[in-house]
């Protein structure tokens, strides 16, 4: 599926080759990962304010002040940030300029979605990315969103 999904973005856009592509150990939002499991969150972020199980494909939520933490299964699958506090491991948070963001992770590939238009920076070897709206001179925030 990774496959296609990348063979899809390039193949729209040849000259893009390599743009927007990221190591997979920088998919990462106030050093929780995709992939760990809620142990491993509360112990690198301790209990969290509030939890919530829905019927979704992300089916549990940690709720700390500074990120979401959504979980698919036992795993991270999800990770949401508006927060200054919820950086990436390069430290590039809500509230930088884009231009931090371009000298952090360079020139990202550009997605029209249905909820707006973003910034898309894809992890290699993973089928999670970095999602910034595009709104404004600003990051307002950060999503890392994953291929179920």
């Amino acid at each position: 599926m990774k496959g296609l999904l990348l063979s899809m973005l390039f193949f729209a856009s040849p000259e893009s080759e390599g743009v927007g592509m990221i190591p997979a150990s920088d998919v990462v939002i106030a050093g929780v990962a995709i992939g760990d499991s809620p142990a491993q969150v509360k112990a690198k972020l301790g209990a969290p304010n509030a939890t919530e199980d829905t019927q979704d494909y992300l089916s549990l939520h940690y709720h700390y002040p500074h990120v979401r933490v959504s979980f698919s299964g036992d795993v991270v699958a999800g990770l949401f940030t508006s927060s200054e506090r919820g950086c990436t491991p390069k430290g590039l948070c809500p509230g930088d300029s884009l231009e931090k963001m371009r000298s952090l992770y360079g020139e990202p590939l550009k997605a029209d979605r249905e909820t707006g238009r973003f910034y898309e920076y894809y992890g290699t070897e993973l089928y999670c990315w970095f999602q910034i709206p595009d709104q404004g001179d600003k990051v307002l925030s950060i999503t890392v969103a994953c291929q179920p």
